[in-house]
């Protein structure tokens, strides 16, 4: 997929942060974009903006824990556009605390978010890309806590590593029926974005995507979404299944090597340095 004019691209939680900078760049690929979200005033405010561009936009104001409004988004998004091209599933959500502290509400509503979303996002639209049987890709949106644990961390990291799981199996499901759809796990570091904002605890960022005012604009470890979006498409075009938006290799060599050892873990808070990621 190198050229992506007049195709149709859908994205779960567009009203902010990286899926709103998704939606964005989408748009300026001169794509159709499918768009949905939580939070109706966020989207209402993005539609006008890239319609205002030029751009062909529907929105849908949807709750990703709902399969069946789910399915009722993916109906819409086919009959006003056609069958994705790229689908994004990244609408997600974050709550900390220690593993003990959470009620069994809390749990299922991160899972049915954060996990559920992805699953419902899937079973909504891969059988008719299936069937479309044209060059498609698929992102699912991870975190770094999809390879790595820390505490405070246990409902959001149990659903990424979920989510990374179900990655991983849907691309060897479609390789297996040697489907023309490619997938990708999306796995961001320090993203200038409402859920940096929490993991801080500072108070939130711009709510409609400029960065520009966030506190932490300008420290080094940290990206815009507009930068994230940019090496998302950058790993589409390539075709690549892993998508990290902050070098940790050295880090994750570590992680790895401690399991192969069955050494105990031992928490080493993750450093981003430009070039090579280190662990302290």
């Amino acid at each position: 997929m190198e050229d992506f004019k007049g195709k149709t691209a859908v994205i779960t939680g567009a009203g902010s942060g990286i899926g709103r900078a998704i939606a964005s760049r989408c748009a300026r690929e001169g794509m159709r974009v499918a768009l949905a979200d939580v939070n109706a005033a966020r989207l209402e405010a993005l539609k006008n903006t890239l319609e205002s561009e030029g751009s062909a936009v529907l929105t849908y104001s949807l709750d990703v824990s709902d399969a069946n409004a789910f399915n009722e988004f993916a109906a819409q998004c086919q009959r006003h556009f056609a069958v994705p091209d790229l689908l994004f599933n990244n609408a997600g959500i974050l709550r900390l605390g220690e593993t003990w502290s959470h009620s069994c509400e809390d749990w299922q509503k991160i899972i049915s978010v954060n996990l559920m979303g992805v699953v419902n996002g899937l079973n909504a639209f891969v059988p008719a890309m299936l069937e479309a049987r044209k060059p498609a890709h698929i992102v699912n949106t991870g975190s770094v806590g999809s390879l790595v644990a820390a505490p405070g961390m246990a409902q959001y990291t149990a659903a990424k590593m979920a989510v990374r799981g179900v990655t991983e199996c849907l691309a060897y499901d479609l390789a297996a029926q040697d489907a023309p759809i490619d997938v990708s796990l999306l796995c961001p570091g320090p993203v200038l974005t409402s859920i940096s904002d929490e993991l801080l605890g500072i108070e939130a960022g711009s709510a409609d995507g400029d960065a520009a005012d966030h506190l932490m604009a300008g420290q080094p470890d940290f990206i815009t979404p507009d930068e994230c979006a940019d090496r998302v498409f950058d790993a589409i075009r390539a075709r690549s299944f892993w998508i990290f938006t902050h070098p940790f290799s050295e880090y994750l060599e570590a992680v790895s090597q401690s399991a192969v050892q069955a050494r105990n873990p031992v928490y080493r808070e993750v450093q981003f340095d430009g070039s090579n990621a280190t662990h302290g």
